[in-house]
């Protein structure tokens, strides 16, 4: 059904229907559909309702990914936000403020107090203080298992290697840019830093591959700066940041949690105040977040290496035209690299350059033929044409070792 002003009693009569027969895609797809200028208050409670319904029940009550479901939680507190001062004596405006935060992770504290002003304005409705009960049963349970133990850390330098790259499948097929710190992965004293921060904020103005504008792209990098910098007034680390989904995902390791909530919460309430945002610190003393989600797989370093040569070859001043780009490859044996020269050579490459150094006793590894092909391409393809060698040379027991070219002005 579509809306229009004139059918609006039996259109939330039907968002009413679609809601008891848990279709709430369907539900939000008719509210988003009302045009801006004709949203109330009414239109937007009922957006909120049905991003939460979608979170935390799901379409046919059969649930939604958190990491899907988050992002429906924050977008309807940003709603409930924005009619604030319209419902905020409403009971149930304060119901859908602490339901949003119960479900979120780590959020519990934030839902009490919307809580308790639901009970107080609708004192028959029980929901009200059970919400109240579960809270403060599952803070209860979290500050059992945290620990406030300082632990004597080695004095280690945190060095930094920061690389970009464009994930195509980050969490459910979800495209994303990953911003890590690559020097972590050789850290020695990840022990220390057992905890995980995870910091998520939402974007008000995603594009429809859900990253934002540059314009609001831009703000939010002062944010990433602001909590940059209370991590490392704690002699943490950032790990990473993840821009995907209509939202960007801050990551640090830490050695406690304490001092966190209350430094951030202020940093956010005072200079970002319009952003919806998540504060979660959990146990992840194997970094397995870092090593299996922010840390690129093979094909995604080349990428990060790829980028860095070609940003070197810029600076340069070249003119940046196509031209032969040369690359080296590594062979146990002159037969598989002659193998794989004439199987590349189907595809335009040619040899530039072998050397056989199997007779080299100066020289310890397992690679010893060094093949040199090159083919006339343009920077701009430059990722496939790797990831097509770093493959094709596995098949013939080779290793891709790099690129080169000669400067162009």
């Amino acid at each position: 059904m579509k809306w229009n002003s004139e059918n609006r009693e039996e259109f939330f009569a039907y968002i009413e229907k679609l809601t008891d027969e848990d279709t709430y895609t369907e539900c939000m797809t008719a509210l988003e559909s009302i045009p801006m200028e004709e949203r109330d208050y009414q239109v937007w409670y009922q957006l909120a309702r049905a991003y939460q319904n979608f979170a935390i029940i799901g379409n046919d009550d059969q649930g939604t990914p958190s990491f899907i479901g988050d992002k429906f939680l924050l977008k309807s507190i940003d709603i409930l936000n924005s009619v604030r001062e319209e419902g905020q004596d409403k009971a149930e405006w304060n119901m859908r403020m602490a339901y949003a935060y119960q479900y979120l992770t780590h959020e519990e504290e934030k839902a009490i107090p919307y809580a308790l002003r639901w009970a107080e304005l609708d004192p028959e409705d029980k929901d009200a203080l059970g919400v109240v009960k579960e809270c403060r049963e599952e803070i209860e349970k979290r500050s059992k298992v945290a620990t406030e133990k300082v632990i004597d850390q080695e004095t280690a330098e945190i060095d930094e290697d920061w690389g970009v790259y464009l994930c195509n499948a980050f969490a459910y097929d979800l495209p994303a840019v990953i911003r890590v710190n690559l020097a972590l992965r050789d850290f020695e004293y990840t022990a220390n830093y057992p905890n995980r921060l995870h910091l998520q904020i939402l974007y008000k103005n995603a594009n429809d591959s859900g990253f934002p504008t540059r314009e609001e792209g831009e703000y939010v990098y002062s944010i990433e700066d602001a909590v940059e910098e209370i991590v490392e007034q704690h002699g943490d680390m950032l790990a990473g940041v993840v821009k995907c989904d209509e939202r960007v995902r801050i990551f640090a390791y830490t050695k406690s949690e304490l001092g966190y909530y209350d430094e951030i919460s202020a940093v956010m309430s005072k200079n970002f105040p319009d952003y919806a945002y998540t504060l979660a610190i959990v146990d992840d003393s194997d970094w397995e977040l870092y090593f299996q989600g922010l840390y690129p797989d093979r094909y995604e370093y080349q990428s990060i290496m790829n980028m860095r040569l070609i940003e070197d070859i810029k600076s340069d001043g070249d003119s940046m035209v196509p031209r032969v780009l040369e690359h080296c490859l590594l062979f146990k044996t002159e037969e598989n690299g002659e193998a794989f020269l004439a199987k590349v050579m189907e595809d335009g490459f040619i040899k530039l350059s072998s050397e056989n150094q199997t007779d080299n006793e100066d020289i310890d590894k397992e690679h010893l033929y060094v093949l040199v092909i090159g083919r006339e391409d343009a920077f701009k393809n430059i990722d496939e044409i790797v990831w097509y060698l770093m493959d094709l040379a596995e098949e013939f027991d080779g290793e891709y070792d790099g690129w080169g070219c000669h400067i162009v002005k």
